[in-house]
């Protein structure tokens, strides 16, 4: 009994080793085969396949492919014309050969369309609509309008100032010889903000705040009277500073100092000043206006007039 039963294994084995490897396959006795190319065989759907153009929309169907003029001639054992089928093209522009023009070609080139058909339906295009003879298309204005353009935007305000009355008039007639066209203009003055004692009633208390300050031992220079600013004279000046940071830190360095009746305001409240504007200056010009002696010599320097 034990010994049919390892009969009947080993046999099984052996079968089941047989099936595996493909040893009963003439049979009709094997597994189904998963491997290359059964698998792209069972795969592949050329009916379902869809081309993308590059945005990923699908392509329209290519169009069907134009029929060769030459045709099966009647009569002739179904042989065409040989050198119809090599070149299509000539076919139908060149003359019809002598063998073209045989009885048994006759018919082929009656479905043929004539040379001057094909002339014919071809689009034309006269001297006057071709882009590269249309005086309209040329692009020679183009870069002279482009410069144009480039020249218009590269154009530069620059002024020069602040003067508290008029402008130097030494310095006009420096740009004035230099070709330049400066103009007398007033602006607003840019906010400054100063350290300030006072205003006082009259020129004797001011007098007397002087000499209180010269009494602290303050640095030589650090404090003067208030010019060129009614609003604020008499006055003292302690110091002009750009950012009102500034003049607060300074505020407070001078109150450790003993200076306890000092205030910050803002020094060009309302006050205008007086320029020379040169409203349109080329890079060439202004680079001219940059460098000129008079300038440098009058210690002034073009600034970019405000927006």
């Amino acid at each position: 009994m034990l010994r049919t039963l390892l009969l009947a294994l080993l046999l099984a084995n052996v079968l089941l080793w047989a099936w595996s490897h493909d040893a009963l396959r003439p049979f009709g006795w094997a597994p189904a085969r998963v491997g290359e190319p059964w698998r792209l065989r069972e795969d592949l759907h050329a009916d379902r396949l869809v081309l993308q153009g590059p945005d990923g929309s699908p392509l329209p169907p290519a169009a069907a492919a134009p029929r060769s003029p030459s045709r099966t001639a009647p009569g002739a054992g179904g042989a065409t014309d040989p050198a119809a089928a090599a070149s299509p093209a000539r076919g139908a522009s060149a003359p019809a050969s002598p063998a073209a023009s045989s009885p048994a070609s006759a018919p082929a080139s009656s479905h043929a369309s004539p040379p001057s058909s094909s002339h014919a339906s071809a689009p034309t295009s006269s001297p006057a609509s071709s882009p590269a003879s249309s005086p309209a298309s040329s692009p020679a204005s183009s870069p002279a309008s482009a410069a144009a353009a480039q020249a218009h935007q590269a154009r530069l305000c620059l002024r020069i100032g602040p003067y508290d009355s008029a402008p130097d008039p030494k310095l006009g007639a420096a740009l004035r010889a230099a070709g330049l066209q400066p103009l007398a203009r007033s602006y607003p003055l840019p906010p400054q903000w100063m350290v300030l004692m006072g205003p006082y009633p009259d020129l004797a208390a001011m007098q007397r705040k002087l000499a209180q300050l010269r009494q602290l031992a303050l640095p030589a220079g650090s404090f003067i009277p208030v010019g060129q600013r009614p609003r604020y004279m008499p006055g003292i000046s302690l110091g002009v500073f750009d950012q009102p940071e500034q003049a607060r830190q300074q505020l407070a360095h001078l109150q450790k100092r003993g200076v306890q009746t000092a205030h910050v305001v803002q020094r060009n409240l309302g006050v205008q000043g007086s320029y020379w504007v040169l409203p349109s200056l080329d890079p060439l010009q202004a680079q001219r206006l940059r460098s000129l002696p008079a300038l440098q010599a009058a210690d002034r320097h073009a600034l970019p007039c405000p927006g």
